[in-house]
């Protein structure tokens, strides 16, 4: 690697290491074409749905809780879809609801509770196995039906709530470059692109690299390559 070259500028910025944080498919497809790699990488995760609350009061929740529904296999039925069969994907109507309380101060006043709620969710395009998060109206009309699942599961905060941001995976694809919004990159198997790129000074970290999705993963994915060029710098 020579360097980058930013939007917007006709002259490169030069660099002898380049690290890559957007989605292996980006890189490979739009940045540095690579049929060979981008053949492994077309099947894509499935995405998230996201609401950011703030909740007056005390819910009594532990640091990260999730409430499951009574029948697992429909949600990922829903999700997924099944497209030889004619059947496209949908938010499923009771999905895993998975929401992290932080007791921090730093991120809620006194009083208060700050929620990251997160449901599995098909990713955003037209395609049969996806769906168009931009509809209009979807994305309030589900917000209202997570809220309602998690009423029905015992834990109604629907009368605390002082604000409430909705994030899709429409809104992950166009600020991550996450194709679709998919949230571990390829479906399916262990084995994710590797942190080492094909040229040499190119680097791959985030969710949808070695060793894979999550907030731990995408940790050590950073630690991996962080260790591998630091004696350079």
């Amino acid at each position: 690697m020579h360097g980058v070259r930013v939007a917007g500028s006709a002259a490169p910025v030069p660099a002898d290491v380049v690290v890559a944080n957007v989605d292996a498919l980006t890189v490979y497809r739009d940045l540095l074409p690579d049929p060979r790699r981008l053949a492994a990488l077309t099947d894509r995760s499935l995405a998230g749905f996201v609401l950011l609350l703030g909740v007056r009061g005390d819910s009594g929740l532990a640091h990260h809780s999730v409430f499951f529904p009574g029948d697992y296999d429909a949600e990922f039925d829903a999700v997924f879809g099944d497209p030889g069969r004619g059947v496209r994907a949908r938010p499923a109507a009771d999905p895993t609801v998975f929401v992290t309380a932080a007791d921090d101060p730093a991120v809620r006043p006194h009083g208060h509770e700050a929620w990251f709620v997160l449901v599995n969710a098909p990713r955003h395009g037209t395609a049969a196995d996806a769906v168009d998060w931009r509809r209009p109206g979807l994305a309030e009309a589900y917000a209202d039906r997570i809220l309602d699942v998690l009423a029905e599961r015992g834990v109604d905060v629907r009368d605390r709530l002082v604000f409430r941001e909705v994030r899709t995976p429409a809104d992950l694809h166009a600020s991550t470059g996450a194709p679709g919004g998919a949230i571990y990159g390829t479906a399916g198997g262990l084995l994710r692109p590797a942190n080492r790129g094909p040229a040499a000074g190119l680097w791959l970290v985030g969710g949808s690299t070695h060793p894979g999705g999550g907030l731990p993963m995408v940790t050590l994915s950073a630690e991996i390559v962080a260790t591998a060029v630091g004696p350079a710098w």
